[in-house]
């Protein structure tokens, strides 16, 4: 039996970017940020964003801090 291992190389992203989530407000559930629409993004503070987005379960406009 042979293993493969095979990685996706994503373009412009860091690791960081894998574990940044959204807070979605339908059923209050930390969401993979790669994984939603992005309507516009603010800066609250100089690291602190605040994202306006598509929710991928209700299809709605939520918006959430970006964390970690």
């Amino acid at each position: 039996m042979e293993r493969e291992l095979r990685f996706v190389e994503e373009w412009g992203s860091s690791l960081g970017d894998r574990r940044r989530k959204v807070w979605l407000e339908c059923d209050g559930e930390p969401y993979d940020f790669r994984s939603v629409v992005v309507l516009r993004t603010d800066f609250v503070l100089q690291d602190i964003a605040s994202v306006k987005f598509i929710c991928p379960h209700c299809g709605g406009k939520h918006q959430s801090l970006l964390f970690s």
